[in-house]
């Protein structure tokens, strides 16, 4: 995968997604807990930051992404936090675990948009799962569209070890799918900066530490509770739970589906 979110950009990955990760963390360790889990696989990880979390807490957790960048960088993340969870590069279509676990995430808006898509994704989830095991997915509802954002330019920074980062994100809709442009840009912090005189100050900036721009697309799809449920039905799950949480002024669903024991 070559999208710069996960590549090029892995290293600012979790400061760019401005999730309150504590409180997202809590919630999905209460629901695990309630339910009896202790292996867990988060589909999809990104950098690995709720396997981490989860492993620190004593659960059994494996990562996977398809992005080489993002694994690398959650397993070196985890040697610094000295945890072990077990980090696999693949695909949420066809990987497959040893033996069956407990409970599955999929977090981030990671599922997929198409409806054939997302009917494989569950599929293969529900194999990986023993009977009654959990999937946890985040998601927007379509009643929660703020419609006034849609195609007007958002704008976000932040700040890491003397970097800026910016990101202007415009959005469109199309019938149930958000697609968003976003430019990133990252401004170092200028060293030993002078004054240029009459003719440098005219020229394009030639230095290595000049700002840096990336391009970035992402497509995220709105549900409603009716659809939600037609699909984990028809993929052997039951949809058990919906919490939500807050995010940037948006609502953040998190569905708990169970796996169907005549499955």
């Amino acid at each position: 995968m070559r999208r710069p979110l996960y590549d090029q950009l892995a290293p600012y990955y979790e400061l760019i997604e401005g999730r309150d990760w504590r409180r997202e963390i809590k919630l999905i360790v209460s629901i695990l807990k309630h339910h009896g889990s202790h292996t867990v696989v988060d589909l999809g990880c990104g950098t690995g930051y709720h396997a981490r979390a989860l492993a620190k807490i004593g659960f059994n957790a494996i990562g996977v992404d398809i992005s080489e960048p993002n694994i690398q960088l959650a397993r070196i993340k985890a040697r610094e936090e000295n945890v072990h969870p077990r980090f696999v590069i693949g695909s949420y279509y066809d990987y497959r675990p040893h033996e069956r676990v407990d409970a599955a995430l999929c977090l981030n808006w990671s599922i997929p948009t198409r409806n054939d898509e997302l009917h494989r994704f569950l599929v293969n989830t529900q194999s990986m799962l023993r009977a009654g095991g959990l999937l946890i997915l985040d998601y927007e509802r379509i009643s929660d569209i703020v419609r006034e954002d849609l195609r007007k330019p958002i704008v976000s920074s932040w700040s890491l070890d003397g970097l800026k980062i910016v990101r202007v994100s415009l959005g469109q809709l199309a019938s149930n799918v958000l697609y968003s442009r976003d430019v990133y840009l990252l401004f170092p912090k200028r060293k030993h900066a002078k004054p240029p005189d009459e003719v440098t100050r005219y020229r394009a900036d030639p230095r290595p530490d000049s700002v840096k721009v990336y391009v970035d697309s992402s497509y995220v799809r709105f549900f409603s509770m009716p659809e939600l449920r037609q699909f984990a039905k028809q993929a052997g799950f039951q949809l058990i739970n919906n919490y939500v949480l807050p995010r940037n002024g948006y609502k953040r669903n998190y569905s708990v589906l169970k796996k169907l024991a005549r499955r």
